[in-house]
């Protein structure tokens, strides 16, 4: 069964809590395993929310950690919803707060079999960046990157842009913008530059990226009229949008734990770099460690996959 570790910055967007239901609803069915998830900013809201999610569908001990790095994406901007989720849901965290998300991150890595880690990244990428640069210690005498070289398989991120070969794919991006997508910085990358480039540039697996680009499929609106009154997912994309939201960490989840669907497919081989604008730097090359997810299905027919999945009953 696939292991999976999953990093969220779950506030600024709402679409962490679809992400993380879909993980859940596979970890059901048994595609998966959680090992554990980790909160990626400073919100003390954001364990507690994380927590909520997986006990309404029936995961009430998944080990949880968060950064303790203070000031990084909080406010009433990045608490639209899990705030809510978070006093109003049953969860462990209404008072306090969990360990250190890198200190869980090495202990569930030192206790796993070599190379059976999914890593999945939903958010800004300092907590990956800090678990690089964490040093041997009492759980490992292996340091940050050769503890995920020995214990990680791959590292599925939702970050940069791509230049998708795909033509209805850059159609719905270049009409969001006006503009090639590629010119632009992408959010998880902007927030925390530094930690994207360490990451990038270090992460000693397989990389697989999900862009902006690939993102761009409009889901869950339908919860809105059919899912219980209490579905996490409900609730938070009413309190954030009122409707749906675009599907980047969906389908980065989507792509990392059910590899047999064929909505999305891979770039060739390459190299990805981060420049000092916070841009995607693509350079295909055979011997690269890295690719980008691209759509395999028309947009409508990836929705609606996604919310048949997200309609199911818990």
């Amino acid at each position: 069964m696939m292991n999976i570790i999953l990093d969220t910055d779950i506030g600024p967007d709402c679409d962490d809590v679809a992400a993380l239901a879909m993980l859940n609803l596979y970890a059901r069915d048994g595609l998966c395993r959680i090992l554990g998830i980790g909160h990626c900013t400073s919100s003390p809201y954001g364990a507690g929310c994380i927590d909520a999610i997986c006990r309404y569908y029936g995961h009430d001990d998944v080990p949880i950690g968060t950064f303790k790095g203070e000031g990084f994406l909080v406010g009433e901007a990045f608490s639209r919803y899990n705030r809510h989720l978070m006093e109003t849901m049953p969860n462990r965290y209404r008072d306090h707060q969990p360990e250190d998300a890198v200190t869980l991150y090495r202990r569930l890595l030192s206790q796993a079999e070599d190379g059976s880690v999914e890593f999945i990244s939903i958010g800004p990428l300092n907590n990956l960046a800090n678990l690089l640069n964490s040093p041997a210690d009492e759980v490992s005498p292996l340091n940050g990157v050769e503890l995920v070289r020995r214990k990680v398989r791959r590292l599925t991120a939702m970050a940069g842009v791509f230049p998708s070969q795909v033509a209805e794919e850059n159609e719905v991006a270049f009409a969001w913008l006006n503009k090639p997508a590629v010119e632009e910085p992408e959010f998880n990358v902007n927030c925390d530059l530094r930690a994207a480039q360490r990451v990038a540039n270090d992460w000693p697996t397989e990389k697989v990226y999900l862009g902006w680009e690939a993102g761009m499929v409009d889901t869950c609106a339908p919860l809105q009229q059919t899912a219980e009154e209490g579905n996490p997912v409900r609730v938070a994309y009413r309190l954030y949008t009122g409707a749906g939201r675009l599907s980047w960490d969906l389908l980065t989840v989507e792509y990392a734990v059910h590899p047999q669907s064929d909505l999305l497919r891979t770039s060739g081989k390459g190299f990805v770099t981060f420049d000092d604008r916070s841009r995607t730097i693509w350079t295909p090359d055979p011997q690269g460690d890295s690719c980008f997810l691209e759509w395999n299905k028309p947009a409508a027919e990836i929705a609606d996959y996604i919310n048949t999945l997200l309609a199911r009953s818990r």
